[in-house]
């Protein structure tokens, strides 16, 4: 006979232990779909450096709603957090605690990149303070760093120490069934699951990370779920007995990737992330390769701290991090209204956890709760150009990727080859612009190897004429 429960949780991440806690507090039945021990290859809690990032993952090319969003709900969680993991203590568990204060310190070059960090966090009446680099404790950062922000209320969280506690409470709760299995298949009101097991729940929670749209029939388009992208992340964990830093230290997001940032643990390690790209096939089980730890490594000795170099590598791992076209989460009813969604938080499940614990349970105990939460499943989401995704700097970033480890243009030739980036994005995307025409009739009226550096230079020269702006 299938078991029957008020609400499904199918996930063990930090955002589906939250919600089941959080759904158990509140008087339901639950159970809880997912292994329960296991190393949990390609979850992206597990594998994260777990630093609240309040703030410090603002980027100049955000837009201003996108950034007033974002900075809402993350603040909503920064202020649900100690109650929360209050509330995680009193069941039993050995207390978890953050840990306050983040270093952001900006590159060679890249110093504007602090001003919408610290402006958010003025904003929200937190402070942000300007620093030189060399004032970082513990840190002996390269002598053209540009700068450091100090945000004292942006915290980490020991993650492994979360999550233990978030299992034990809700595998012993007594409202609570945790199947120790995989989810195979969700539809209306059924989890179907690997070992053979039937649950039968009235709203069924899909927190599954990246695997969310494989478990749902035709990726989830047909209950309004958006496409589900995921960014595949490794991190490691270091022993450097010569550097000790009492905080975070990062680095701005560049690059399509989350800045590099090394996180000190309890024990002695210090957490180093991350990469960030994105990944067709998520393959949860994709060992880390050497070209990933060697972007790693360039990143920690050549923007944080050269004698990062000499550091022994303890462990590492891989996180397959879950989001949208449009880098907002899903939370909320899908079109089948026994169906809900919680998931794409991104690079800040950990730190939005609780407040989407909470906005979960509200929609289950209150339908339409979320009807008009900009995280809705239901939202509008089109999509991105590629103009759009040009107008966010995508040339610069993708010159900024190849320059790994410090290396660096002339001004001029960063200029130029900016320039021809973008065109030939443009060309390959959408080859109605005038300047790709005139790439083309150059190509073909001298289709010689000579002519390479001409059509390199073809978009400078074009730069600000009229055909150029068609």
């Amino acid at each position: 006979m299938p078991e029957t429960y008020d609400v499904a949780v199918v996930g063990v991440g930090v955002v589906a232990l939250a919600v089941a806690q959080e759904l158990l507090a509140r008087g339901l039945t639950v159970a809880v779909i997912g292994p329960y021990g296991g190393d949990h290859a390609g979850q992206a809690t597990r594998a994260a450096g777990a630093m609240l990032s309040t703030f410090s993952e603002i980027e100049p090319g955000h837009p201003a709603e996108r950034v007033a969003v974002e900075t809402g709900e993350r603040l909503a969680a920064h202020q649900a957090y100690p109650v929360w993991l209050s509330r995680l203590a009193a069941s039993g568990e050995p207390a978890v605690s953050t840990v306050a204060g983040t270093w952001v310190l900006a590159p060679a070059g890249r110093l504007a990149q602090l001003a919408p960090i610290a402006a958010a966090a003025r904003a929200a009446g937190h402070p942000a303070e300007e620093h030189d680099a060399e004032q970082i404790p513990g840190l002996r950062t390269p002598v053209d760093t540009a700068g450091a922000l100090w945000l004292p209320t942006e915290a980490r969280i020991d993650s492994g120490a979360l999550m233990q506690a978030l299992s034990r409470i809700v595998r012993r709760h007594p409202r609570a069934a945790w199947h120790d299995t995989t989810a195979t298949a969700v539809t209306t009101g059924i989890v179907r699951c690997a070992d053979g097991t039937r649950v039968e729940a009235g709203d069924v929670v899909l927190a599954a990370g990246a695997a969310t749209a494989s478990l749902l029939e035709q990726a989830g388009r047909r209950v309004g779920v958006p496409p589900i992208l995921a960014g595949r992340g490794a991190s490691v964990l270091l022993h450097a007995p010569a550097i000790s830093v009492p905080h975070v230290v990062r680095t701005p997001n560049a690059a399509f990737a989350c800045g590099a940032h090394l996180v000190p643990r309890a024990d002695g390690t210090m957490y180093l992330g991350a990469t960030n790209r994105l990944t067709t096939s998520a393959e949860r089980t994709r060992p880390v390769t050497l070209d990933e730890l060697a972007v790693l490594a360039a990143d920690a000795s050549t923007l944080l701290d050269h004698r990062l170099a000499g550091a022994q590598l303890c462990s590492h791992r891989v996180g397959l991090r879950p989001y949208t076209v449009d880098h907002l989460p899903l939370l909320g009813r899908t079109r089948d209204p026994g169906l809900l969604v919680a998931t794409a938080t991104y690079r800040c499940g950990v730190l939005l956890a609780p407040r989407i614990a909470a906005l979960i349970a509200d929609e289950i105990t209150a339908p339409g709760a979320l009807d008009d939460h900009p995280y809705r499943v239901l939202r509008p989401m089109p999509t991105p150009t590629a103009g759009d995704a040009l107008d966010a700097g995508a040339a610069q970033a993708l010159i900024e990727h190849l320059l790994q480890g410090g290396a660096s243009l002339p001004a001029a030739a960063a200029e130029q080859f900016a320039g021809f980036v973008e065109l030939a994005l443009r060309v390959l995307l959408d080859d109605a612009c005038a300047q790709g025409a005139a790439l083309r009739r150059l190509w073909r009226s001298a289709p010689v190897v000579e002519v390479v550096p001409a059509l390199f230079a073809l978009p400078r020269r074009m730069k600000g004429t009229p055909d150029a702006q068609r």
